[in-house]
């Protein structure tokens, strides 16, 4: 195949549009709001100014799995798990002084390997992720890449297979309690 005659798309700017009632839904609540973008590689913070939304981009390799907690966030990407902490002596230092109340910094990173992580969330002493493509419910530990603690009935394996497409975590009381799949299969790419 010759590859000098494919076209190679453009690096676009991200743009977006939002509803007239976005910024103040913000402001009501007190939140940002943190977006991930797996095609895109971004992750996007939006927050309100005053009637419109500003939009904050960091790079990630194929970020798509967040986990929120109290001055801390987790981001599933393509092949670690990266912690970020609240630094609040830096966000007040940042310019304009005085418009940043956070300012979440990279502070650990665990190496997973490539198992598409879909969705995280903070236990009472853990973070518990959705490890896609082994179709089982993991946490972290420092000598291992996972610590698979849980995979369907009807998975008899846990092999690199993406058997069921395992993608969603419910938790309840800072337990995992609920998991969504696509499918009720056994097989690959199921």
């Amino acid at each position: 195949m010759n590859h000098s005659s494919q076209t190679v798309p453009k690096d676009e700017p991200l743009r977006s549009v939002h509803t007239s009632n976005f910024p103040q839904i913000l402001t009501q609540l007190g939140i940002s709001l943190v977006v991930s973008t797996y095609q895109a590689g971004k992750l996007i913070v939006l927050r309100a100014d005053g009637n419109t939304i500003n939009t904050h981009f960091r790079v990630f390799p194929k970020p798509m799995g967040l986990a929120a907690d109290i001055g801390r966030l987790a981001v599933g990407t393509a092949s670690q798990v990266w912690e970020l902490r609240n630094m609040p002596v830096v966000a007040h230092k940042l310019e304009p002084v005085g418009k940043h109340d956070a300012c979440y910094l990279p502070r650990n990173s665990h190496i997973t390997g490539d198992i598409d992580i879909h969705d995280l969330a903070w236990g009472k002493q853990e973070l518990w992720f959705i490890n896609t493509r082994f179709s089982c419910l993991c946490t972290l530990d420092f000598n291992h890449s996972f610590v698979p603690r849980w995979r369907p009935h009807f998975i008899t394996a846990i092999t690199p297979e993406d058997r069921c497409h395992l993608n969603g975590l419910g938790m309840v009381n800072s337990m995992p309690k609920y998991v969504t799949a696509l499918g009720e299969t056994d097989q690959l790419k199921g």
